[in-house]
């Protein structure tokens, strides 16, 4: 495989970071609070129009982010969407929370402003595998984030639920699902795999920091929250079997397996693990106007530029302005080069590959893929 690169006219994804790590919660495996941010200030209007200027009228894909964008509060969050409401091209608009701080005040205000946005919220599954989504004090955040869907779900909204598979949901899909597919709001269950190994965690000064220091104590290896590959494999196999024996696939859509069958089938996907359009189709703007890639690669090393320095957008999709992460990416598609599920797997998410480079688990990463793309397909009809 090569890395490819976005065409003029071609959609790109901006993940946009209001509260840079700010975050009124304190997940264990927290990615976003493993990045330096010497200037953790909140994205103003200011730089977010100069974004928008180097994107010329591009089309994008605009998803507010965090830390947990509500955190910018409602006066400073108008801001934010009338500025993106002056943007010259095609834009859609998704948001990212965690849901503890949704409210009706807050869903009036997008009502008002951005009816159709698509929002997404947070959440492990049941209690037991929220575990490790806690508060500074290590309290479950659970039963908050339960109110919240509940009214979603009175509000008439639908909505998209990331599940982070740690060790806390394996052996239990059926369990995890069942929990998730409960709510009425809920028509996207995506299983996002913890597959992290050998990384860091800050040592904040919060009563939670003991949790921290036994689950990650030195950043050598897997943490505590991680699974390997070929449990992570396990879990979704066991998930697949269940959406589908149980007919849940009439109620939501599961992820990866919506993006697997269009894989398999020869279709292009939006879900970047399973799409050609990887790392050079996403962007993320920090409060400070760093513009790195994905905002699943480390910072420093996937910063492209600055609103200050770049020209336009497309100088920065090239990922020509970090020539190390464009090898790095480029080096792991060709790996791909032959291999049986080269067409169907699409190489996979490079994040991912990328801290597993060096560690042993690199086979392990791709048998993982093949193993769950090789089940789907034996359920899959024969093609006419």
């Amino acid at each position: 495989m090569e890395l490819r690169l976005p065409a003029p006219g071609e959609t790109v994804l901006a993940i946009l970071k209001l509260p840079g790590e700010m975050c009124n919660i304190n997940c264990h495996y927290c990615y976003e609070r493993r990045k330096p941010y010497p200037n953790a200030v909140m994205l103003n209007p200011e730089v977010l129009h100069r974004f928008l200027d180097l994107c010329g009228n591009r089309p994008l894909a605009v998803e507010l982010h965090g830390g947990e964008p509500l955190l910018i509060g409602r006066r400073k969050m108008r801001g934010i969407l009338k500025t993106l409401r002056g943007y010259p091209g095609p834009m859609t608009l998704a948001m990212q929370t965690n849901g503890l701080l949704l409210d009706d005040s807050w869903l009036d205000l997008f009502d008002e402003l951005w009816p159709d946005i698509e929002i997404g919220v947070s959440l492990d599954g049941d209690e037991a595998g929220n575990t490790h989504r806690v508060d500074f004090a290590d309290r479950p955040t659970y039963p908050k984030v339960v109110r919240a869907l509940e009214l979603l779900a009175a509000r008439g909204r639908q909505v998209g639920v990331i599940a982070v598979v740690t060790r806390r949901l394996l052996g239990r899909a059926d369990e995890v699902l069942d929990a998730l597919g409960r709510f009425e709001a809920v028509k996207v269950i995506k299983l996002s795999g913890c597959l992290d190994f050998n990384v860091r965690t800050k040592d904040y000064r919060t009563p939670n920091r003991q949790s921290l220091r036994v689950l990650n104590p030195d950043g050598v290896g897997m943490p505590g929250w991680a699974t390997s590959p070929e449990e992570y494999a396990e879990f979704l196999i066991e998930a697949f079997q269940h959406w589908r024996g149980t007919n849940a696939y009439r109620s939501y859509v599961l992820e990866p397996f919506f993006s697997i069958i269009r894989s398999i089938s020869g279709l292009p996907t939006e879900y970047t693990s399973f799409s050609e359009r990887k790392e050079p189709f996403v962007v993320t703007l920090y409060p400070d106007g760093r513009i790195g890639s994905s905002d699943e690669l480390g910072m420093p090393s996937a910063l492209l530029g600055t609103v200050q320095s770049a020209e336009t957008i497309d100088d920065l999709l090239t990922l020509d302005s970090n020539p190390e992460l464009r090898s790095n990416l480029t080096a792991l598609l060709a790996k791909c080069a032959g291999c049986t599920h080269e067409q169907s797997c699409r190489g996979g998410a490079l994040p991912d590959r990328l801290r597993f480079e060096g560690t042993g688990f690199e086979d392990a990463y791709c048998d993982y893929r093949r193993k769950v793309i090789d089940h789907v397909s034996a359920a899959l009809p024969a093609p006419a």
